[in-house]
């Protein structure tokens, strides 16, 4: 599946979903952003977030009569691995030596920084033997 990002306003959605980490009914997810945000969404605008968020394939809709509850299609962990994996794509060509070249300025790691990165590395080399 071709990464898909997220909007503020679809985050904010997406971050109450995951939270809760049952479905939610429309009903729920409007009273929480009216009684717990100062979002006061009107039900379309909510609706309009919920029906793009199902096209992008980002929410499942469970049909319970004629309620309908929404839940993520993946989980916050999962979101983050392909945002990550897209943000490496998009800026340093897949490199994480290039990203971690660019985060760091082009200067020398500070010898714990270096003990961490070494630690890490060790780990994967691990993982993949």
């Amino acid at each position: 599946m071709k990464f898909v990002e997220l909007s503020d306003s679809e985050r904010e959605v997406m971050e109450v979903l995951w939270e809760k980490k049952e479905p939610m009914s429309f009903a729920e997810l409007l009273s929480y952003f009216d009684t717990c945000t100062e979002k006061n969404w009107k039900k379309q605008t909510l609706n309009t977030f919920l029906f793009r968020m199902q096209q992008k394939g980002l929410l499942e809709v469970i049909q319970e009569g004629t309620y309908r509850h929404y839940v993520p299609s993946m989980t916050r962990e999962e979101y983050r691995l392909e945002e990550s994996k897209a943000f490496l794509d998009r800026n340093y060509e897949g490199s994480i030596i290039k990203m971690l070249t660019a985060f760091n300025g082009g200067e020398a790691l500070e010898k714990d920084e270096l003990h961490e990165l070494q630690k890490l590395l060790g780990d994967w080399e691990k993982e993949w033997n």
